[in-house]
């Protein structure tokens, strides 16, 4: 399967299944296969710099918002609460050089994101957290965050 087909299916449109899943058994199928395709990612980048080489490709470009989202957002919103992409120390090196690369962090407002997801919805009130994001993608190591 082609890399750009199994992201789609797997983990962008995968994060909406589970995050809008109106029954238990396709939330936590659309979890796991989510989570699974993350394992496979991290395997992937622990070898090459981007998803399908050493070169930036489309498959990294469309990627991108929902790694760069899931911290701060897919986390509580969608459900997918496993794991964040610190986790992944592969995925979290992929994740800064490509908000690192020109352009990519001035157009990647995660605040402005926070209050589409959180602010349209249910009561309004947008998370004042996680602190440190998304400052902390500037440096291709995971950060030791403390629990408080």
């Amino acid at each position: 399967m082609a890399a750009n087909e199994w992201i789609y299916h797997e983990i962008n449109n995968g994060a909406y299944r589970a995050g809008f899943a109106k029954a238990q058994e396709p939330y936590e199928k659309a979890y796991d296969t989510y989570f699974k395709a993350l394992e496979k990612l991290d395997k992937i980048l622990a070898n090459q710099n981007f998803v399908c080489g050493d070169k930036m490709t489309e498959a990294d470009v469309r990627l991108f918002p929902t790694i760069f989202r899931h911290d701060a957002v897919y986390y509580v919103r969608m459900k997918l609460n496993k794991a964040f992409i610190f986790h992944y120390p592969n995925l979290w090196r992929w994740l800064s050089d490509m908000y690192n690369s020109p352009g990519v962090a001035s157009a990647s407002p995660l605040h402005h994101m926070k209050a589409g997801y959180f602010g349209r919805t249910g009561n309004r009130v947008i998370p004042k957290g996680p602190p440190g994001y998304p400052e902390c993608f500037k440096s291709p190591v995971p950060p030791k965050f403390s629990k408080y």
